[in-house]
């Protein structure tokens, strides 16, 4: 057995094997995440209120929430690869088990995905940043965070015509499948340990400030809530007169753009004015999206829908640039400490819009009260951050 030694972070390449492993790993568990909106549609056409339909996306949510200070801490004691590979075998095994459409499998299975890939994202996240240093550590993490959008994005729009097509087990054993394949290569990467081990009150300190604060809520408001909306866009959907799978391809195709935009603007316009202004801009189409629903306009439901794509995704690789710049040096804390706020700030949502269709017969109170929130979030980075 090859001895785990510290990487130097000194000049070096691109680790592309590295990141195509890893990468495919994160790739099948956005396929998991992207498809639980056609579940969620299956679990409320069996009979099971919307509310009960949604919490398995909380659980997702606190799962990572449970699994990314542990699993920081894990990446200092044992092969950092290592960990990564665990992950991702028990987030397989947890969408492997959500093929069985039940609400206990169900709930087994988001949970179980959840812990494995907080694991696996923060050990294969940390895996290639000790691999490089500089302006590739950027490009080599944000290739992961662009692979499981892109991850997501497919399991969105291709999961309603491939159950149609191939069954309710297909999305899930695809997804399973990847997601394994990416462990499998991931495990056989070359050995790395993380840094020492670090006092736990050191994952929340940095968010104990009012821009700290800013920073995590902001991750609720960009990847949280795209939880959300993979949670319900497809259910939204069903019952409004336009092609719903080109509805659901645009929205992917505009959070995957947004990623890249959110660079392109960061260098032109600075970090925080493109997250300022971007979680603005969310805040305005998700309440405009509400209003769309309640006057039952399938064009603005469209384009509404669409445009949070891009909502979602600018910000968030400008607002983890300004975390690991402004709040610690440790990347592990800080990246641990942005998953727990913005976990954290975002676990009631998917249930919140299930119970809200329930009590007014409409989404509309829902992507309302999302869009009170991306606002709330907005006031407080203006006043802590700046424009």
């Amino acid at each position: 057995m090859a001895t785990a030694k510290r990487m130097s972070t000194s000049s070096r390449a691109i680790p592309w094997r590295a990141v195509g492993s890893v990468g495919v790993g994160l790739f099948g568990l956005g396929l998991a995440v992207g498809s639980y909106g056609t579940y969620v549609t299956l679990l409320i056409a069996s009979g099971v209120e919307p509310d009960a339909a949604g919490f398995g996306m909380s659980l997702f949510l606190l799962g990572q929430l449970l699994a990314v200070v542990p699993a920081d801490r894990l990446t200092r004691t044992v092969r950092v690869e290592r960990v990564a590979a665990l992950g991702l075998a028990g987030a397989g095994v947890g969408i492997a088990i959500g093929g069985v459409v039940t609400l206990e499998t169900t709930y087994l299975s988001r949970l179980l995905l959840g812990l494995g890939q907080g694991t696996a994202f923060v050990a294969g996240m940390k895996y290639v940043g000790l691999r490089t240093s500089g302006s590739d550590t950027a490009t080599a993490q944000g290739m992961l965070g662009a692979l499981f959008t892109l991850g997501l994005a497919v399991g969105l729009a291709a999961s309603p015509p491939t159950v149609d097509v191939f069954g309710e087990t297909a999305p899930a054993i695809t997804a399973a499948a990847v997601t394994f394949a990416g462990c499998a290569l991931t495990v056989r990467l070359s050995a790395v340990t993380g840094n020492a081990v670090t006092a736990l009150r050191s994952y929340v300190e940095p968010f104990t400030s009012a821009s700290g604060l800013a920073l995590g809520l902001g991750n609720m408001a960009t990847f949280g809530f795209l939880m959300v909306a993979a949670t319900w866009y497809t259910e939204v959907l069903a019952d409004v007169a336009v092609p719903a799978v080109a509805v659901l391809v645009g929205f992917a195709l505009a959070t995957v753009l947004g990623r890249g935009l959110g660079g392109w603007l960061s260098r032109d316009y600075g970090e925080r004015a493109t997250v300022s202004g971007s979680l603005l801009g969310l805040a305005v189409v998700l309440a405009g999206l509400a209003v769309a629903i309640r006057a039952g306009s399938p064009i603005g439901i469209s384009a509404g829908l669409v445009a949070t794509g891009f909502g979602f995704g600018i910000p968030f690789g400008p607002l983890f640039s300004l975390a690991f710049s402004e709040l610690t040096d440790d990347s592990g804390v800080t990246l641990s400490g942005m998953l727990l706020v913005g976990n954290a700030g975002a676990l009631a949502y998917p249930w919140l819009v299930g119970w809200l269709l329930a009590a007014t017969a409409g989404y509309a109170a829902g992507f309302a009260a999302m869009g009170l929130s991306v606002g709330a979030i907005w006031a407080l980075w203006v006043r802590s951050i700046g424009h």
